[in-house]
């Protein structure tokens, strides 16, 4: 009996995924017994429609596409006009498609089958194992490779700021996406080994089996890129309003290096500070904390300064602070900070000041201002210093009052 399209429409959620090619033919044969029979193209966004009908038996096949069926592909996806055309004569309607597999209909118990070579069939499986295997390729680029390069090796420099938490949970469902286009692979393997040993495929599998917990994977990784998605967007909507960022004026803790204010040999008797700005990221500081470095702190200073014995100084201060659960997280640390301005344009070394650290280099960047890097400790400080007047102060003498600020404060 066909579906009366008058009547109301149905929906479910498919219990199995497109590749586990039993469990779709079986679910969609029992619906059609309770009087639910699937719509033309009724797959759209994980969804299945039905039209209500009298309870009738029916025959679904899922076919292996031999091309792409992206909406983008050629023809839409859809298949050869002459395939479709063939399939009618021996009773098949083609319905739809769900992932890489066209949908076929009859209820022609007699009906011949669509594939009478388990062989051909078999083989069939091969152009979308082709395909899965190229977007599993590119899946690893975007995941993965892309990821990294993007931040151009500054894997624990990223952990910081985006916190440990988010990006372990980032990079268990990255692992989650590929375990499953794996399982896939791997399903779609035993198919083709089903059909050179059994020369059939079962089209009465308990489907109802393994339902709860295929839900149960589809629910957690919904949620999961929700989550994930969710604390991104927040992260970086963060990043681009500087919600933040502190003023310097209405820091009241202590930091824990030394500020323009100690470049000078004399008593500050004046301090103005010559750049405002908190949306410029001006004057201001932004503090947080994490699993791997308790204590961060990004620092930026724009002042003048006029000292007691007359000395000026007029410029700009900038501090990345880190200090790290273990001092091996912070030699880590610093050696990546160090790879990553390497890669800077114009990129010069400077000589080494005599300062004590574990690990310490300066060197100039792309804004040509000296900087300087030290780790002591579990403590990492990355930290440039530019003047626009005033008495000049020689990056020796401010990186060395710097580290011995270090643990001082």
């Amino acid at each position: 009996m066909k579906p009366n399209k008058e009547n109301k429409r149905a929906y479910r959620i498919p219990p199995c995924p497109p590749y586990d090619v039993e469990g779709m033919e079986s679910w969609l044969s029992d619906l059609g017994r309770e009087g639910l029979f699937l719509a033309k193209d009724g797959f759209f966004a994980g969804v299945a429609t039905f039209e209500r009908g009298k309870p009738a038996k029916v025959k679904y096949r899922l076919e292996a596409a031999q091309k792409s069926t992206s909406m983008w592909a050629e023809d839409m996806g859809e298949p050869d006009p002459d395939q479709i055309e063939l399939s009618e004569k021996y009773d098949w309607t083609y319905l739809g498609k769900r992932g890489d597999f066209y949908i076929y209909r009859s209820f022609d118990p007699k009906a011949r089958e669509l594939n009478t070579d388990p062989e051909v069939q078999a083989l069939a499986f091969n152009a979308v194992k082709k395909r899965w295997r190229g977007s599993l390729i590119t899946l690893l680029f975007w995941l993965v490779v892309y990821p990294l390069l993007w931040i151009r090796g500054g894997v624990l420099l990223t952990i910081i700021h985006v916190r440990t938490w988010l990006f372990l949970l980032a990079t268990l469902f990255v692992l989650w996406v590929i375990v499953d286009a794996v399982a896939g692979l791997v399903s779609l393997g035993k198919l083709q080994k089903k059909l050179r040993q059994d020369g059939k495929l079962s089209s009465s599998k308990d489907w109802r089996r393994r339902q709860k917990g295929y839900f149960l994977r589809k629910g957690i990784g919904a949620v999961w890129a929700a989550t994930l998605i969710f604390f991104f967007l927040q992260r970086f909507g963060v990043s681009i309003t500087n919600e933040d960022k502190i003023p310097l004026a209405e820091y009241a803790g202590t930091l824990p290096f030394a500020t323009m204010a100690d470049f000078g040999e004399g008593n500050v008797a004046s301090y103005e500070q010559t750049m405002l700005g908190i949306n410029m990221g001006f004057n201001c500081l932004s503090e947080w904390s994490d699993w791997i470095s308790p204590r961060c702190i990004d620092y930026g200073e724009h002042a003048r300064i006029v000292f007691s014995d007359g000395e000026v100084i007029d410029g700009g201060l900038y501090v990345d602070y880190f200090e790290t659960a273990h001092p091996l997280i912070a030699r880590w640390l610093a050696k990546e900070c160090y790879r990553v301005d390497r890669r800077e344009k114009d990129f010069s070394l400077l000589e080494t000041p005599e300062i004590e650290g574990d690990f310490v280099a300066a060197y100039q960047g792309a804004l040509h201002f000296p900087t300087i890097l030290i780790q002591r400790g579990n403590v990492v400080i990355r930290a440039y210093f530019y003047q626009t007047g005033g008495e000049p102060v020689s990056y020796e003498t401010w990186s060395r009052i710097l580290s011995e600020s270090i643990g001082e404060k």
